[in-house]
């Protein structure tokens, strides 16, 4: 990158957003290069440039197009135009030297004819560097090297961050990095104060993250599934319907009045023990089916077990769960795992091992996110909590909204409301199209590595903007580790190559040939 401004050319042409500048430097044509990320040219797709405004600021805007004027003419050589090109610019706002301050709302525009030179490098570190009182450096812009792109930690571990991929293009290894840079001197803090002890919970779906931390500076704790406690006594009479499946006709008013007198009969008033609903459904079922009497008509007893059969079937294949009974099941005197997690000043990332079936998972990260959103309300004196949810669209998925599962309400009521108790989300997925749409929308900030699929490009296309489209037209092709990120915790859109994790998670790509060797 040159450390001067190159000029380029002349703005032949303002339409919208866009200008057309004719280069006009012939020195200039032999540097053309129609590739992404050569930063030893002046003129590429995706490189910065700037123009001077009547008011001495300087307006910035993205190569996006680069052409041949002879397209635009005849064929024939008395025609030909030697070394003549046309660059189409996308401005993306306004650069006060004065102050040293970027805007991307433009409110003046400059004038036909003025010339258009290249970003030096000295300015586009500045551009790069958000103006706030603390930065996190996470890793270098694709198109120059030796620019360090950064971003506003407090947005983006304060508010809401997607990070969207297909598998293997490392979404995993980005998480990490951005995380390991808290400790790893790329946080710098305005009051030079770096005993950073964060409070990270992760939903560790396929046992990938406790490597990257072990011996890395961080106190981490693993969770396994044995100590996962989520009473089921959390949930109210609508959502015991929809987690049993029950009938609104029939089993729903038997069901309420089960659970109704289970917590008549305990002292706490709400917690009472799962495996007793089978029981108290047949107590009222026979008191239903007695005669004047007081003796059980047989017919109508039988006529209620028939009714009452696929609820009962339902309640007892939980109780035979091994794994999910123990989790949901009342356990006098004994904490859930969320109220441990925000009692424990002592551990920063907590990994929970989550690597469960889907119709269990719907259970447990409905409870989790409720319990932690109701104890977070009742107790704000808690420190911020980051909540990750690894491949979050098994559970977090749009299509289930309407199936009599519980869904993801809690979570996208974290997500709506999360912020202004402490609680925000680092959502992961390689299928962004089958995310909850109130999720995605309530995001701030967004890293994207490589997507090819049509739906999840439609998704991506509607977070990036009409403004950005030129980079959209990139993710299909980014390579590993690389990364479109945008959104509030980042100055302006860029492709930035992450910084290494290190140590890595477990995500390496399969090693298949080296497995089949004797």
């Amino acid at each position: 990158m040159l450390d001067i401004a190159v000029e380029i050319g002349k703005i032949v042409e303002i339409s919208g957003m866009k200008i057309l500048v004719e280069v006009t430097e012939n020195s200039k044509i032999n540097k053309l290069q129609n590739n992404y990320g050569n930063s030893i040219f002046p003129i590429s797709l995706n490189k910065l440039v700037f123009s001077k405004l009547p008011n001495n600021k300087k307006i910035i805007g993205r190569i996006i197009k680069i052409s041949d004027k002879n397209l635009f003419k005849g064929n024939t050589l008395e025609h030909y135009d030697k070394n003549k090109y046309i660059l189409e610019i996308l401005l993306m706002g306004i650069y006060d030297e004065y102050i040293n301050s970027f805007d991307t709302g433009i409110n003046t525009f400059p004038l036909i004819g003025i010339k258009v030179y290249s970003l030096p490098e000295k300015l586009e570190k500045e551009l790069f560097s958000k103006k706030t009182k603390n930065y996190l450096e996470i890793g270098n812009s694709f198109n120059n090297s030796s620019v360090t792109v950064k971003c506003d930690p407090d947005i983006l571990f304060g508010k809401h961050l997607g990070v969207f991929g297909n598998t293997g293009t490392g979404k995993t290894c980005t998480i990490v990095s951005i995380i390991q840079g808290l400790k790893k001197g790329r946080l710098n803090v305005k009051d030079n104060n770096k005993n950073i002890s964060p409070k990270i919970i992760i939903f560790d779906s396929n046992n990938e993250y406790e490597n990257a931390f072990k011996g890395n500076n961080f106190k981490i704790r693993k969770i396994s599934k044995e100590e996962i406690k989520l009473p089921h006594y959390y949930l109210s009479y609508t959502e015991y319907y929809k987690f049993l499946d029950a009938s609104p006709g029939v089993q729903a008013p038997v069901l309420k009045e089960a659970i109704e007198n289970l917590r008549k009969k305990t002292n706490e008033g709400k917690s009472f023990y799962f495996e007793k609903i089978s029981n108290e459904i047949d107590e009222i079922t026979k008191n239903r089916s007695k005669k004047d009497n007081d003796k059980i008509d047989e017919y109508m007893k039988n006529r209620w077990d028939g009714w009452m059969g696929t609820l009962l079937y339902r309640i007892e294949r939980i109780v035979e769960d091994e794994v999910i009974f123990k989790i949901l099941e009342y356990e006098p005197e004994k904490k859930n795992i969320i109220e441990k997690i925000m009692e424990d000043n002592e551990n920063e990332i907590f990994i929970i091992e989550a690597d469960f079936d889907k119709d269990e998972l719907d259970i447990i990260v409905f409870l989790f996110s409720k319990i932690l959103y109701k104890l977070k309300v009742e107790n704000k004196d808690y420190k911020n909590i980051v909540l990750l949810f690894e491949e979050a669209h098994r559970y977090i998925n749009e299509d289930d909204k309407n199936d009599y599962k519980l869904g993801s309400y809690y979570i996208e009521r974290l997500a709506r409301e999360g912020r202004k108790f402490g609680i925000s989300l680092i959502i992961s997925s390689q299928r962004p199209s089958e995310l909850s749409k109130t999720i995605i929308s309530q995001c701030n900030s967004y890293i994207i590595h490589r997507i090819t699929n049509k739906n999840d490009l439609e998704v991506v296309s509607k977070i990036v903007g009409v403004s950005n489209k030129n980079l959209l037209d990139i993710v299909p092709v980014l390579e590993k580790q690389n990364a479109l990120v945008l959104g509030e915790a980042f100055i302006i859109p860029e492709i930035v190559k992450i910084f290494d994790a290190d140590p890595l998670p477990l995500s390496h790509d399969p090693e298949v040939i080296k497995s089949w060797r004797s």
